[in-house]
């Protein structure tokens, strides 16, 4: 007889306090791309994988999908961060209709979409100042000019702007400068118009449901609030690339709390700085100077909420704040913290895939979420913490020196070189059953994937795992 692990509903257990900031959420992100991942992750390539993605993860993450600077041919090299026209969704990722048929797939397996947001800064479409005109529909039509371009862009600065040199007369940048494409004037009413129109045309139009807003530093978090409350996204995230906690959570309160931000504290401390350099120390930090928990947006009360923690995105993979340390004790961290996970594809299409899936699955059986409560209780030799989620708790252990003995009242429920997670004895009674290896006691409720308990162990869509193995009756 074996004890086996139930798979939970791939749903998150949410009541928002803002639409864009799920709160408890058991959300799980996979950012569905990487730099120049064209054709591995275009449109068509993704739609083959959707039932794939939907098993694992509730919200994916895709990268810029309007036409961008040099064209927009589908398997181009511009990856979409120099937006030239916001209203012609061809790109080198596919068709519009590729895009539209992909997040349909996606949603019918009950996963949440979010768009690459590049507003921050346009390419103009032959000169450095001639902006295309933008016709969303029904949601407006907009012909960005000089005036819209902040007045302090190197456009007024720089002597090869040539002809266009001085012609920006907008306000000054609310945010640092972007020197590859022309800085947009938040300040200016139409440019907000412009902006609003064109998230609620991606939202309406292509299905869109979230936002991830590229370069958060170049603009007012503030503005960031505002879209959100004119578009209301079900999660936004800020990529405000900022290693120190204060600095990125004076732009969450900028935004009137409206949005989350990439925990960038808790990756520079708790994994470059710390675990990659085997300095547990450092993959802690003290929440009111009582309690110990994970280093970063997750270490305190107030801020865990709206944290997206990571390992690496397609910026840091390519160049020195890559992390370097071992991956999937990388995974072990965050996947048994709080905050909202997000999984990098190549971590997930790679030899971790295995791994992460199981992490996942534990993580979703304790109900661990993004504002659980996770208290650090060893940092010396080797990290250990407890996490509470809404189903039960889970132990996490990583480090070469930690003790492998099973904590009193809890299970091993996952496990590779050099981490561990355990799993409570409570969680186990509720989600699992007695079986042999053949059939499933149908005396016992199981749980389908909508969420529902059955006691017919043939019914479709119950899906039983025991480590690696997985029975699909």
């Amino acid at each position: 007889m074996k004890r086996l692990l139930y798979a939970l509903p791939l749903f998150a257990f949410t009541l928002p306090l803002h639409a864009q900031v799920p709160a408890e959420s058991e959300d799980v992100m996979l950012q569905g791309f990487y730099w120049n991942s064209q054709t591995e992750t275009g449109w068509t390539e993704l739609q083959q994988l959707s039932g794939d993605i939907a098993a694992h993860f509730t919200v994916v993450w895709l990268p810029p999908s309007a036409s961008a600077e040099g064209g927009g041919a589908v398997g181009g090299t511009n990856v979409g961060y120099h937006p030239r026209v916001w209203n012609d969704q061809n790109s080198c990722w596919g068709t519009a209709d590729n895009l539209k048929s992909l997040i349909a797939s996606l949603h019918e397996g009950g996963v949440k979409v979010l768009a690459d947001i590049v507003v921050n800064h346009r390419a103009g479409d032959t000169g450095w100042g001639n902006f295309t005109a933008d016709d969303f529909g029904s949601y407006g039509s907009y012909q960005l000019t000089g005036a819209h371009i902040c007045s302090d862009d190197e456009i007024n600065t720089d002597a090869s702007a040539g002809t266009w040199n001085g012609t920006a007369t907008g306000a000054a940048d609310t945010g640092e400068n972007w020197g590859g494409a022309r800085d947009l004037d938040h300040t200016s009413p139409y440019v907000q118009a412009d902006v609003t129109a064109y998230l609620s045309w991606l939202k309406g139009e292509f299905g869109y449901d979230g936002w991830r807003y590229d370069f958060a530093k170049g603009f007012a978090g503030a503005y960031v609030g505002q879209y959100n409350t004119a578009t209301s996204p079900y999660l936004s995230v800020g990529e405000y690339w900022d290693g120190a906690y204060d600095n990125v959570n004076a732009w969450i309160a900028q935004t009137g709390h409206r949005s989350m931000a990439f925990d960038f504290p808790m990756k520079y401390a708790a994994l470059n700085n710390g675990l990659a350099r085997g300095n547990f120390s450092s993959m802690a930090w003290i929440e009111d100077q009582t309690t110990w928990r994970p280093a970063g947006l997750i270490h305190h009360y107030s801020t865990c909420g709206y944290a997206v923690t990571f390992v690496d995105n397609h910026d840091t993979y390519q160049d020195s704040n890559r992390f370097t340390g071992y991956v999937d004790q990388a995974y072990a961290f965050i996947l048994s913290s709080a905050g909202v996970p997000c999984v990098f594809w190549p971590h997930w299409q790679g030899q971790y895939r295995d791994a992460i899936e199981r992490m996942i699955e534990v993580r979703r059986a304790a109900g661990i979420h993004s504002e659980s409560k996770v208290e650090v209780t060893q940092r010396s030799t080797y990290y250990e913490s407890l996490a509470e989620g809404h189903r039960g708790s889970l132990i996490t252990r990583i480090g070469t020196s930690a003790p492998t003995t099973v904590p009193e009242g809890y299970y091993l429920a996952a496990s590779g070189s050099g981490w561990q997670m355990f799993l409570s004895d409570a969680t186990a009674a509720i989600h699992s059953v007695a079986t042999n290896d053949s059939a499933v006691d149908p005396s016992r409720p199981a749980y389908r994937l909508d969420g529902r308990r059955t006691t017919n162990p043939n019914e479709k869509g119950l899906i039983i795992t025991a480590g690696s193995k997985t029975i699909r009756p």
